[in-house]
């Protein structure tokens, strides 16, 4: 069921944009998809089928979109997408310098995934690189690197940092995913 809530998140984004023609088109996918009814009231989704129900309900703001739903399972699931405020429990140190430029977080009962974008000077690529290669080793995970990318992992949790450039600055994507 998780797997159809965010199945509802995406198109719940969908309707937001599209309005409702777009609404009648998704209610008969999700449909399709989970063999349950589903309906759509004011900003939120509910789901029902013969393995529980979920709901999910999506808000925007100033710092992008938020989507907030309990599976059938009553955990809770969130997706914050835009924005530039680092999460207080995001594990990852922050290269300086650099500038936050998008925050993304997708919590699930299994722990927090992140993705944070930075925003570099070209010239700093392979010191941020270096520095996230190192902040790995020293907190134990087994680090793998090749070009602008480096993958790092352990029992608990998969990472990537990745750069690439775009003329006059580089992007950083920090990923940080929790296991099971």
């Amino acid at each position: 069921m998780r797997r159809f809530v965010v199945v509802l998140a995406s198109l719940g984004l969908l309707l937001a944009a599209c309005g409702s023609a777009a609404e009648t088109i998704a209610e008969k996918i999700v449909e399709n998809e989970t063999g349950g009814d589903v309906e759509f009231d004011d900003g939120v989704i509910v789901i029902e089928s013969d393995d529980g129900d979920a709901t999910v309900e999506i808000s925007e703001d100033e710092d992008g979109i938020t989507i907030t739903g309990t599976d059938d399972s009553g955990d809770e699931v969130s997706i914050e997408m835009g924005g530039t405020e680092v999460p207080d429990d995001f594990p990852m140190p922050i290269f300086d310098p650099s500038e936050v430029t998008h925050v993304s977080t997708f919590a699930v009962g299994s722990g927090s995934s992140f993705s944070v974008t930075l925003e570099i000077d070209p010239d700093d690529a392979g010191d941020a690189l270096a520095f996230y290669q190192d902040w790995f080793e020293e907190e134990g995970l087994s680090v793998m690197s090749s070009g602008e990318m480096v993958i790092a992992d352990n029992d608990d949790v998969t990472s990537i940092v990745q750069v690439a450039e775009y003329g006059s600055y580089s992007e950083v994507v920090l990923s940080w995913t929790p296991k099971g």
